[in-house]
C-alpha cells in the first residue's frame, strides 16, 4: 500500500510550467487539491528568488515553500529572507568569475535579490526585460561580485556546454555542485547546494519521512530530489539523463504531466 504523501515538490521550468511560461489550470486546481489535503507543496526551481515569487499568485495566500537557485536556499511561505542559504565562498566565485571573464563566456550570477549578467544578448536582454531593476549589466563579473553568490550559470551553445563543463569539473573539482536544467545552461552552486539536499532538510524540519515525499522534474538538476523522494517522477520531455534514471515518466509538460502526477498519488 502506498504511503501517504506529505509532501510536494515541484520543478518549474520544463515540469509546472507550459512552455509559454505559465502554468495550466489543470495543473493548478491539482496543486490547491494538494494544498487542501495538508500537503506541504514545494516550488524547487532553478530560478532565483525574484524570478520564482511571481508564480506563488496562482495560489494567493496559499502556504507555498520556494527553493530557488537550484538549493542554494529555502524561503519559507510569506517569507522574505531565507531560511537556509548555501552560497558560493566568494574567493572561489571570483576565481570562477575571472575564468569566465578571460574566456568570454556568457553568464550570470545570482544572488537573493538581484542577478547579473556580463554578455548584451538577445537571451539576456529579454532577461533583463522580465526583471526590470533586479538584473544589471556587469561586463567584468569578477571585478563586480563582492558578496557570496548562491549561484553561477554559463551559457552558450549546446555543442559547447559539455567541453565548459568539462573544464569547470576539472578546474575545481569537488569545489562546487555542476548540473544543468537546460542542454544550453552549466550550472554551478556550493557543495551541498541541491534540490535535493534542501528536500531533505525542510523535511527532516517537517518530521516528513522520505517515503512520504513526492517529486517531479525535468532536468539533470531535478535528479538529486526526484532519486531521494520516496515517490520520484518525470515527465515525456525530460532529459535523456533523466529518463534513463526514472522509471515514472508522465505526460509533457505542455500536457499536464504534473496533474496526471499528482492524480495518481491522490487516487491511491
Amino acid at each position: 500500500m502506498m504511503t501517504d504523501i506529505r509532501m510536494l515538490a515541484l520543478d518549474m521550468d520544463g515540469t509546472l510550467l507550459r512552455s509559454d511560461l505559465t502554468i495550466s489550470p489543470r495543473n493548478q486546481a491539482a496543486v490547491a487539491a494538494c494544498l487542501d489535503r495538508g500537503i506541504t507543496v514545494v516550488l524547487a526551481t532553478g530560478r532565483f528568488y525574484p524570478a520564482a515569487t511571481p508564480y506563488l499568485a496562482y495560489w494567493p495566500g496559499r502556504p507555498i515553500w520556494l527553493i530557488p537557485s537550484n538549493g542554494a536556499q529555502l524561503f519559507a511561505p510569506g517569507e522574505e529572507k531565507p531560511l537556509l542559504s548555501r552560497t558560493i565562498d566568494l574567493a572561489l566565485a571570483r576565481e570562477v568569475l575571472a575564468w569566465i571573464d578571460d574566456q568570454g563566456v556568457s553568464a550570470r550570477v545570482y544572488f537573493t535579490e538581484i542577478a547579473l549578467v556580463n554578455q548584451l544578448t538577445e537571451r539576456t536582454r529579454a532577461f533583463m526585460r522580465r526583471l526590470g531593476a533586479q538584473c544589471r549589466h556587469e561586463p567584468v563579473l569578477a571585478a563586480a561580485v563582492k558578496e557570496a553568490p548562491a549561484k553561477i550559470v554559463l551559457m552558450a551553445d549546446e555543442t559547447v556546454t559539455p567541453a565548459l563543463e568539462a573544464e569547470v569539473r576539472k578546474r575545481w573539482p569537488g569545489r562546487l555542485e555542476v548540473t544543468g536544467s537546460e542542454p544550453t545552461l552549466v550550472e554551478l552552486t556550493a557543495p551541498g547546494a541541491t534540490k535535493g539536499e534542501t528536500i531533505r532538510a525542510l523535511a527532516a524540519r517537517l518530521g516528513i519521512d522520505r517515503t512520504q515525499v513526492a517529486a517531479i522534474g525535468n532536468g539533470r538538476n531535478d535528479l538529486s530530489m526526484i532519486t531521494w523522494a520516496g515517490l520520484g517522477a518525470t515527465v515525456a520531455n525530460a532529459h535523456k539523463a533523466v529518463l534513463a534514471a526514472v522509471p515514472r515518466v508522465f505526460a509533457h509538460h505542455d500536457e499536464d504531466g504534473v496533474s496526471e502526477f499528482i492524480e495518481s498519488f491522490l487516487a491511491n
